[in-house]
């Protein structure tokens, strides 16, 4: 199967509920190749879809928290790592709240996370800040599909999200 034929398949699978449940609706769907400049390409392209849809806290921080979720796919999984590796971001939305989604071809070696960072650490927070800032989020885990890791933001007031700082992590990583 082609790696483009491998995300047709699997997105399918993955974002069909979203729609059908939460007052959302679809706004898109793109296929990135699983390189660090997809990270900006993704940013740029969630922007122009959410754009007046959600009021702009909810849309900055859902395109930070996009963007996070883009780079984990680029870093982590095979679509980052094997020729042709695509990632692929859907986007719904409604009544100000965003739904977004991204699906990538998965690790042997890993799945999706929260990892405690140390103050020093230069990365490992994502799914962390996701965890914090989103109003809920998942991942689902298929073998042979990859990986989508969703959040939805907006259905409640921002102000809520306050992040805590990460642990000093004393002696290194924990």
């Amino acid at each position: 199967m082609t790696p483009h034929a491998k995300v047709r398949a699997r997105t399918g699978r993955f974002h069909a509920e979203t729609v059908q449940h939460g007052g959302l609706g679809a706004l898109g769907e793109a296929d990135f190749p699983g390189n660090a400049s997809s990270v900006g390409a993704a940013r740029v392209w969630a922007r122009a879809l959410l754009a007046g849809r959600v009021t702009g806290e909810v849309l900055d921080d859902a395109v930070l928290l996009l963007s996070e979720l883009v780079t984990n796919s680029v870093v982590h999984s095979d679509s980052g790592r094997e020729p042709g590796g695509l990632v692929t971001v859907f986007l719904a939305a409604g009544d100000g709240v965003a739904h977004c989604e991204v699906i990538d071809d998965g690790s042997a070696a890993s799945v999706p996370v929260i990892r405690e960072a140390c103050l020093e650490d230069g990365s490992g927070r994502g799914l962390w800040m996701v965890d914090v800032m989103a109003d809920v989020w998942g991942v689902h885990h298929d073998d042979e599909a990859g990986n989508a890791v969703w959040f939805r933001i907006g259905g409640h007031p921002t102000s809520t999200h306050v992040m805590p700082l990460a642990s000093p992590c004393v002696g290194g990583a924990a």
